[in-house]
């Protein structure tokens, strides 16, 4: 761990370095094979955990809001594709992409919930490679050892209300859809192809739930941070307008947001909620009307970090390193805690604590991580072009304004790269414990949910309301039921008859 905080402490490689020795540069006293080992392990070892929590626990059964997804694909059948089920909203979504692929998983794999769930895990990697990729891209000279952490938080298992519930697929596509335009909009000579590949990946993403839409400002701040010709700027923002007035034609504002008033007595400021949220990438749950300081502080201590990373970085010009790739990723977290804040605070810190949000709230320490490690790789030539704020001349005579200049950054480089370091190995391994308990009581809750299911007939209503749909009545869960013998979905693929 320590050859990782390493590479943060900065210093470019000599200018006759050859690739291997670029490859290899920064992990000290590591010997080349041990380094490739550590490699291998911190890129592995993420992905076959996050591999197996699916394995061990997924269970092949319809859940929660998935219900929904049962008349999407009977109407599928009769009428191949029904476009205006297809584009209605789901609460304050509008997953149309997300739509289309369950059409298809009901075609082909007669909606296996599991098979689900891997191909939203196949995005998660996908995007992932992607983000590392591009700050990579910009800064070669780090080894591909010091992008393991960003794999770790990215394919945490404390995201399992989300990996283990297939409905969440959306998400998903969301974050490879951001990741993709990430990537395009990053690369060093960007055409209008390119461009036009980022603006389809961003309407995608933008139609597939609510919070794809926070592609766009995060393309923004990107294309501003890479100081991008106005033509590309202007192309942008226009996708956006266009994108946000579809999205809010018809739109029904309140759906999604009318809770009883049994879930809203312990309901709490949207500022808490979604500094709660970012505190609890540790994964501690908390039970209705609860709290738990020691999550809210993290979760001050996270915030306070990542404005200040954006404060001193992301108002610089920067076309050398990979530090705006770390900036897009935390402008995208906090954008999502604020959105999820603003609709689930009456929920209160119950509500927060869920750990379906942590699919994005990772993305905060990850930028951070991310902004840090490309700053360190910075040349001292190109760390005097990207500051902006002092002329180079004042640089290069070493004067009093400049060393006042450069305070910040030295400030947060090093007390940065130690604290973040810490909260990742935190977020690991509190992270992982949680992750692993949660998982079985889902597990336990959807077990009690496909035998509900198989035996639907017998049971009762508060049965089906408690195991199987809480936010619908259960005479409708029980028709959706039906529905899906009849198609033969899901746990109900080998079945005949109804019990």
């Amino acid at each position: 761990m320590g050859a990782l905080v390493e590479v943060v402490r900065g210093g470019s490689a000599p200018g006759r370095e050859t690739p291997a020795d670029l490859e290899t540069h920064g992990t000290g006293r590591l010997h080349h094979n041990v380094g490739r080992l550590l490699t291998v392990l911190g890129f592995g070892l993420p992905v076959a955990g996050y591999l197996w929590l699916i394995a061990r626990y997924s269970v092949n059964d319809i859940y929660q809001d998935q219900w929904s997804d049962v008349t999407v694909i009977q109407h599928a059948y009769s009428h191949l594709f029904d476009w205006g089920l297809l584009w209605s909203q789901h609460n304050e979504d509008r997953i149309f992409f997300p739509n289309l692929i369950v059409v298809l998983l009901a075609h082909t794999t007669s909606m296996n919930i599991s098979a689900e769930e891997c191909l939203s895990a196949t995005m998660l990697f996908v995007a992932t490679a992607l983000l590392i990729w591009a700050h990579k891209r910009r800064s070669p000279t780090i080894p591909w050892l010091y992008y393991c952490p960003v794999a770790i938080l990215a394919c945490s298992i404390v995201q399992y209300g989300a990996t283990l519930w297939g409905f969440q697929m959306a998400w998903y596509l969301v974050l490879l859809s951001m990741a993709t335009a990430v990537a395009l909009i990053d690369r060093v000579r960007l055409t209008w192809l390119v461009m036009a590949g980022a603006m389809a990946a961003a309407v995608v993403g933008s139609f597939s739930s609510l919070q794809g839409l926070l592609i766009w400002p995060v393309g923004l701040v990107l294309l501003y941070c890479r100081r991008r010709s106005g033509r590309f700027v202007i192309a942008w923002i226009g996708g956006a307008a266009v994108s946000a007035v579809l999205y809010l034609h018809d739109f029904n504002t309140s759906a999604g947001l009318d809770f009883p008033s049994s879930l809203t007595r312990h309901a709490i400021s949207p500022v808490y909620f979604a500094i709660f949220a970012i505190g609890d990438v540790v994964g501690v749950p908390v039970k209705y009307g609860g709290h738990n300081d020691a999550v809210l502080a993290l979760g001050f201590i996270i915030v306070i970090l990542a404005v200040a990373v954006v404060g001193i970085y992301g108002i610089q010009r920067d076309e050398h390193s990979g530090t705006p790739v770390g900036i897009a990723l935390i402008c995208f977290g906090l954008l999502f805690a604020a959105l999820v804040a603003k609709g689930r605070a009456p929920l209160g810190y119950w509500a927060a604590s869920s750990s379906g949000y942590t699919i994005y709230d990772v993305l905060i320490l990850a930028g951070v991580y991310l902004a840090l490690l490309g700053r360190s790789s910075l040349s001292p030539d190109d760390q005097r072009s990207v500051d902006r704020s002092v002329p180079a001349a004042e640089h290069q005579a070493g004067s009093s304004q400049s060393g006042t200049a450069r305070w910040p950054d030295s400030l947060v480089l090093r007390f940065g790269r130690w604290l973040v370091m810490a909260m990742i190995v935190l977020q690991l391994i509190v992270g992982t414990q949680q992750g692993i308990e949660g998982a079985r009581l889902i597990h336990a809750a959807q077990v009690r949910a496909a035998t509900t299911a198989l035996h639907i007939k017998r049971a009762s209503d508060l049965e089906v309301l408690d195991n199987l749909n809480f936010s619908e009545p259960p005479a409708f869960t029980r028709h959706q039921a039906e529905i899906a013998r009849a198609l033969h979905l899901s746990l109900f693929a080998g079945t005949s008859g109804g019990s």
